[in-house]
C-alpha cells in the first residue's frame, strides 16, 4: 500500500481551505486544516507525522504567515513549507525564501500546480514558483535570466527590507532607529548586511538595485 502524504493547510479563509482539500485530497494524499498559526503549532505537535505544510502568507489573527513559517522551520525543521499568497511582489517571494519556504504560490494557481508543488517539495526539491507568477519578475530577483538557474535570491531579513525601504525614502540612521526603535549603531550594521548580501560598495546602490528588481518601491 502506498504510505499517504500528510499535509496541513493553514488558512483563515473557510471557503478558499474547502474548495482547496477538495481539489488535492487525493488518494496519496491526506489534507488537514487549522486556521490560526497557535493550532498550527499544536496539530504539528499532536502529529510528528506531517509531512508538508501550506501556509496563506495574510492570516488575520495572531501572526502573519512568514512569522508562522520561521516558527514551523526552527521547531520543526523536518516539515516542508510552502506559501499560497494573493501577493505576486518580489519583496514577499524573497521574505518567504528566505524563511525556508520550499514553494512560493500564488492563489490563482491551479490546483493540479498547487498539488505540484507539494509533491515537489515533499520530495526535496525547493524553490518552485508556479506559472502564475512573471518569469521576468522571478527572472529580476536571481539577477536575469541567465544567472536564474545558478544563483540565490538575495536573502534580505524583514528587518533589514524595512531599512532599505526607509533609505530609499530618504530617512537618516536617525530616523530610520526612531522609525524600527533600534540603536543608530544597529542601523549601521543593517546596512552593512545588505551591502555584503547586495555585493556593492554604498547603500545607494543597494536602493538602485532593489528598486530595478522590484524589491523595494520609491
Amino acid at each position: 500500500m502506498t504510505k499517504q502524504l500528510k499535509i496541513l493547510l493553514v488558512e483563515d479563509s473557510t471557503v478558499f481551505a474547502m474548495g482547496l482539500r477538495l481539489a488535492i485530497g487525493t488518494d496519496g494524499i491526506s489534507v488537514n486544516h487549522v486556521t490560526t498559526p497557535s493550532s498550527a503549532i499544536s496539530f504539528l505537535i499532536e502529529h510528528p507525522d506531517t509531512e508538508v505544510a501550506v501556509i496563506d502568507i495574510s492570516l488575520e489573527s495572531e501572526t502573519d504567515g512568514l512569522t508562522l513559517l520561521e516558527s514551523i522551520r526552527a521547531a520543526f525543521p523536518y516539515v516542508r513549507t510552502m506559501i499560497l499568497s494573493h501577493y505576486k511582489h518580489p519583496g514577499y517571494i524573497l521574505l518567504a525564501i528566505t524563511a525556508g519556504a520550499g514553494a512560493y504560490l500564488s492563489k490563482d494557481s491551479s490546483p493540479e500546480e498547487i498539488l505540484e508543488a507539494i509533491r515537489k517539495i515533499a520530495d526535496g526539491y525547493t524553490l518552485f514558483f508556479g506559472n502564475t507568477i512573471p518569469r521576468e519578475l522571478l527572472s529580476s530577483l536571481f539577477g536575469g535570466e541567465k544567472e536564474m538557474h545558478k544563483r540565490k535570491p538575495i536573502g534580505l531579513s524583514a528587518k533589514e527590507l524595512e531599512v532599505l525601504q526607509l533609505v530609499s525614502s530618504g530617512y537618516s540612521n536617525i530616523q530610520i532607529a526612531s522609525a524600527l526603535n533600534i540603536a543608530t549603531t544597529t542601523v549601521e550594521t543593517y546596512k552593512e548586511r545588505i551591502k555584503g548580501k547586495f555585493g556593492l560598495d554604498t547603500i545607494v546602490e543597494c536602493v538602485a538595485s532593489a528598486v530595478a528588481r522590484g524589491i523595494i518601491k520609491v
